[in-house]
C-alpha cells in the first residue's frame, strides 16, 4: 500500500497535523516501510484490505508521509552507518481525526496498535492555523494576566507557599499575610497540597483571601491566591467552581496527572486564569527515544489545553534539563501563534534574587518568577524575601549588578549574602 510524500506546506493546506519523530533502526531495515506502516497504523489502522477501507476513506483519514531524513544525511550505501541509523521523519495526520481533543491527539501521535507502532520520540508538532481555534487555549494569557494583576513592564512574582503541606487554612493564611507584605503578585499552593480533610480548598480560599485583604490595606496591592484543584475530573471541576464562587481569582492544576483533556474541561468550567503545573510530566520526556520532548509536553500542550501560566524546568535549579530544551519550552509557551494567546512561563526551582538577571536575560520580562524558600526562608522573614525579589528585578531591568547596591537595598544584600548569584 503506497503512501504519497506530501510537502509540508501542502500538508498544512490539506488540514494535516504535522508530527515529527526521531528514531533508530538497524541499517538493513527499510525506513520508508516502517514509517508507512506507522502512519497507516495510527490512522486507518490496518495493513490488510478490509470491508469499508475505500479510497475515499483513505484519502480523508489516512496519514501521509511528509519527509524521512537519515541522520547523518547518508545518500549512498557506502556512506551509511554499518550497524544502525537514526532518522527524522514527519507524517501528516488528518486533523478531522482529532477534532479538539488533546487525548485523541496523543493517542494518535504516541500510542496505538503494537503491530504498527514505532519506538520513536515525538520532537515537533505543527497544527494548521485553522485548527488552533478548536483547542481551548489560554483565556487570559500573558496580557490578560497582567491586566488582572495590574502589573506592567516587569516579570511577575509568584510564591509557592512553604511548607508544602500540613498547614491548616488559618496557619497557611498567617504565612500568606506575611508574604504579601513583601508585595508578591501571586501566592499558590504547592502541588503536594490538594483538597484535603485538614485543609479543604474552599476553606483555604476564604482564609487566605481574608489575610490578603488585610495585607492589601498595608501595601496598597492585592496579592492573588491560587489554590490547587487537581483531582479526578468530576471532583476537580466541582472544587474549582466552588473555589471561584468563594472568591478564588485563579486555580492551579497538575496537567500531566489529571490529563490535558481535563485541563480543557477546566478552562471551559471557570472564567479565571489557570496555572498549569508540570508535576508528573517528566515520564513523557525523560526517555531519549520514546514519548515526546519537554517543549511539547510542558510547553505546547498545556498552552493548547488552556493554561494561562505554566511551570518550566530550568538547568539552574538542580533538575538535569538541557539549556536548549528549557529555552524551547519557554518559546513554545510564548511564541506568537495566530488565534492562540501566549502562556506565561513560570520559572521555578531554586529561584532567588541572585538568579533574576539570568532569567530576564534568557527569557525577557514576560515571565513569572516562582519563588519558594527564598521568600519564607529569607533571613529577614517572608516580607523581606518579597522585597528582595523586587529589588533584584529593579536591578536587572536597570542593568545593575545585584552585588553593587552600596547598602541601599538591605533585603537584597541579605539575600545575596545568603545565596549568592548564578555567575
Amino acid at each position: 500500500m503506497d503512501i504519497e510524500f506530501v510537502p509540508a506546506d501542502l500538508a498544512l493546506e490539506r488540514d494535516l497535523i504535522l508530527a515529527s519523530y526521531v528514531f533508530t533502526l538497524p541499517a538493513s531495515q527499510d525506513a520508508h516501510a516502517v514509517v508507512q506502516r506507522f502512519a497507516v497504523g495510527q490512522t486507518t489502522g490496518t495493513w490488510l484490505p478490509v470491508p469499508g477501507l475505500t479510497r475515499e476513506l483513505r484519502d480523508r483519514h489516512e496519514a501521509r508521509i511528509v519527509r524521512i531524513q537519515p541522520i547523518p544525511a547518508a545518500d549512498t550505501t557506502t556512506s551509511a552507518p554499518d550497524d544502525a541509523s537514526w532518522y527524522f521523519a514527519t507524517i501528516g495526520v488528518p486533523a478531522v481525526n482529532i477534532g479538539d481533543s488533546i487525548p485523541q491527539l496523543l493517542t494518535t501521535l504516541i500510542g496505538n496498535d503494537a503491530s504498527t507502532s514505532l519506538e520513536a520520540k515525538l520532537v515537533d508538532l505543527e497544527v494548521p492555523r485553522a485548527r488552533l481555534d478548536a483547542f481551548a487555549g489560554p483565556r487570559f494569557g500573558i496580557e490578560g494576566l497582567r491586566r488582572v494583576l495590574d502589573v506592567e513592564s516587569r516579570p511577575l512574582l509568584l510564591n509557592m507557599l512553604k511548607p508544602c503541606t500540613g498547614l491548616t487554612p488559618d496557619e497557611g493564611a498567617a504565612i500568606a499575610y506575611e508574604t504579601a507584605l513583601g508585595g508578591i503578585d501571586m501566592i499558590k499552593d504547592d502541588e503536594l497540597l490538594g483538597n484535603t480533610t485538614f485543609s479543604p480548598v474552599v476553606d483555604r480560599v476564604i482564609a487566605y483571601n481574608e489575610a490578603l485583604d488585610r495585607a492589601a490595606q498595608v501595601t496598597g496591592r492585592r496579592t492573588m491566591y491560587i489554590p490547587n484543584v487537581s483531582d479526578r475530573p468530576d471532583r476537580m471541576l466541582d472544587t474549582a467552581r466552588r473555589a471561584v464562587d468563594a472568591g478564588a481569582r485563579a486555580v492551579m492544576v497538575c496537567y500531566a496527572n489529571v490529563g490535558y483533556g481535563s485541563v480543557e474541561a477546566l478552562a471551559d468550567a471557570v472564567d479565571v486564569p489557570i496555572l498549569g503545573h508540570f508535576a508528573g510530566s517528566a515520564p513523557y520526556f525523560e526517555n531519549a527515544t520514546t514519548g515526546m520532548t519537554s517543549p511539547i509536553a510542558s510547553g505546547l500542550l498545556p498552552r493548547l489545553a488552556g493554561a494561562d501560566l505554566a511551570l518550566v524546568n530550568t538547568p539552574y535549579g538542580g533538575y538535569p534539563i538541557t539549556r536548549l530544551q528549557y529555552l524551547q519550552t519557554a518559546q513554545q509557551l510564548k511564541v506568537p501563534r495566530p488565534g492562540l494567546r501566549s502562556t506565561a512561563p513560570i520559572i521555578g526551582g531554586g529561584v532567588h534574587p541572585g538568579t533574576v538577571a539570568t532569567y530576564v536575560g534568557d527569557l525577557g520580562i514576560d515571565i513569572v518568577l516562582g519563588v519558594g524558600g527564598a521568600i519564607q526562608g529569607h533571613p529577614g522573614g517572608p516580607a523581606s524575601g518579597g522585597l528582595a525579589m523586587h529589588q533584584a528585578i529593579d536591578a536587572a531591568l536597570a542593568g545593575r549588578d545585584v552585588r553593587d547596591s552600596d547598602g541601599q537595598t538591605p533585603e537584597l544584600d541579605a539575600a545575596i549574602a545568603a545565596w549568592g548569584t548564578l555567575d
